[in-house]
């Protein structure tokens, strides 16, 4: 145990390791100030859901809507003429006579104009919903990704599945729940595209310096011809190993958890935990997100963060097995990120006719990298819906085998 926690220490105290941590968090803040200019108008959706419940059904949206109409009233007294809308009020209202309203009067009015925005959408869920054939757009996203051959019947046989889990997402009124409105506000994209994107390639930086440090630190120091010629000798790996896995978990925890508390602090998600994911409200761009189970967005985010963290346990495992190997921190460094590299734009170079072109996505880069489409039917060529567990599962058993091989060659070679 004491060996296992020097080892640590040495990641803990590293300079390199703590001012990329410090850069890379204020970063991250930084952008979430930046993205922070409406977070006030968020907390309407919590006010929607108290009063109304998280279920749209008629009878919530026709109360919604008489205190619409009751609120327009109370703006008639306010402006001394009749609306319909409050918008066509807005229209009339040059900035000098917005101005000469209290601040009360004006949060009135946002707050009037919130309401008829998420009403509208609300209303129009059905209509934009039987817009929508699954089974078109698989013809469609054929043409798209240029598939033909094995990869197109593989991807309509699975459109096929997906087409089934829309219908019940329909059925179950998933959809048909309070969010934060999608194309007005993009927080799924913010979060899990912008925020955890970003946390994810930050991550993986400090967890792969980390690890390559770790792994040759006797190596650069010069003193390998010491350490591993002690009693406990070549095991020391084995405590090293435990150390990286130990650093990396620590890592992830303190880059998710410094960005996320804050997060969560400037943007109040407190009603919205169990809002089913599919909600029609987190449609953003052409297609709905429709995950292939009925998960919150809680739920979600919980799994997002456990696909995460497996991941680069396992980065972190293979960046060990390459150094054991290469023996310099420098060289592991860079023929880990190159290898992540390749192994990411591998599906690009696979014929689209061919299974093998979605067996090439199924790589841990590629599933890192694709965090806002995990567990979506709706996330292009990976929308399979054994994508997440079977590249962990294959992955593991990838890793395993050459942490057994890379030590193996270790123990029995001579130490130079």
């Amino acid at each position: 145990m004491r060996i296992f926690l020097l080892e640590c220490k040495k990641v803990i105290m590293s300079p390199v390791i703590i001012c990329l941590f410090l850069l890379f968090t204020g970063f991250n803040l930084l952008v979430i100030f930046n993205s922070s200019d409406h977070k006030d108008e968020l907390k309407m959706v919590n006010q929607i859901i108290d009063l109304y419940g998280r279920e749209i059904t008629p009878s919530s949206l026709k109360k919604l809507k008489d205190d619409i109409q009751n609120d327009l009233s109370k703006l008639e007294q306010l402006a001394g003429k009749r609306y319909d809308s409050v918008y066509d009020f807005l229209e009339d209202l040059d900035m000098k006579e917005y101005e000469r309203y209290s601040k009360q009067e004006q949060a009135f009015l946002s707050d009037l104009q919130l309401k008829e925005m998420y009403e509208s959408m609300a209303r129009s869920i059905d209509e934009n919903y039987e817009e929508i054939d699954v089974g078109k757009d698989g013809e469609v996203a054929l043409k798209r990704y240029q598939l033909s051959g094995k990869a197109a019947e593989t991807y309509l046989a699975e459109n096929e599945k997906f087409a089934k889990r829309f219908d019940e997402m329909i059925r179950n009124g998933e959809h048909k729940q309070w969010f934060f409105a999608g194309k007005a506000y993009y927080m799924h994209t913010l979060l899990f595209t912008d925020l955890f994107s970003k946390m994810t390639i930050e991550i993986l930086l400090l967890v792969i310096l980390s690890t390559t440090f770790l792994a040759n630190y006797e190596y650069e120091q010069r003193t390998h011809l010491v350490a591993f010629a002690t009693r406990r000798g070549r095991r020391l790996m084995k405590d090293k190993l435990m150390a990286s896995l130990a650093t990396a978990f620590a890592i992830s925890v303190l880059v998710l958890g410094s960005t996320l508390g804050v997060f969560f602090t400037v943007f109040d998600y407190s009603h919205v935990w169990e809002t089913s994911i599919s909600s029609a409200f987190n449609w953003e761009y052409n297609f709905p997100n429709v995950s292939w189970w009925d998960i919150s967005v809680g739920q979600f985010l919980l799994a997002v963060i456990a696909v995460l963290f497996f991941s680069v346990l396992l980065i972190s495992a293979l960046t060990f097995s390459i150094s054991i190997f290469i023996k310099n921190s420098y060289v592991s460094f860079f023929v880990t990120a190159a290898s992540f590299i390749l192994l990411y734009m591998l599906p690009g170079f696979m014929p689209h006719s061919s299974n093998w072109l979605f067996v090439a996505g199924y790589t841990l880069p590629t599933l890192v990298m694709a965090i806002p489409g995990l567990f979506m039917g709706s996330s292009g060529l990976i929308f399979f819906k054994n994508f997440e567990w079977m590249t962990i599962c294959s992955w593991t058993a990838i890793t395993m085998i050459l942490l057994c091989i890379s030590y193996r060659r270790f123990a029995r070679s001579d130490i130079q």
